[in-house]
């Protein structure tokens, strides 16, 4: 049993002196980055020049982010089709950024909004 008690026991100089300062350790974390696309004209589902330029910019702005996601926005009385529609959307998107930056973490999803101008969009937001 001493021998295991040996083994566990961490002499008090491995531990470093940060470790039992009592200021915060501060780490600097990527900022994150919210972009509301411009929307979509009609039923398009393709990525139009100005959002593929608005995701440049975004991807531009990366300092660290790991990760990039992709929300088509749809209001709750929407038929399902609409549903289907944003989430296309939302998927070339995210295809489209993983087209450029290949090293990022990429997800699509869609939310339902009560904002009305939100309706159809893909926001992007990368952390």
């Amino acid at each position: 049993m001493a021998c295991v008690a040996g083994l566990i026991a961490v002499p008090s100089s491995a531990l470093s002196n940060e470790a039992l300062s009592s200021e915060p350790m501060i780490t600097k974390s990527a900022p994150v980055i919210v972009k509301s696309l411009t929307d979509y004209p009609g039923r398009v589902r393709e990525v139009t020049e100005t959002q593929k330029a608005e995701i440049r910019a975004v991807l531009d702005q990366l300092d660290g982010n790991t990760k990039f996601i992709c929300t088509g926005a749809r209001v709750a009385d929407n038929p399902y089709r609409m549903n289907i529609a944003v989430r296309m959307r939302a998927k070339l998107v995210c295809e489209y950024a993983k087209s450029i930056r290949p090293d990022l973490s990429y997800w699509y999803q869609t939310k339902v909004t009560k904002h009305d101008n939100f309706n159809g969009r893909v926001i992007v937001v990368s952390k």
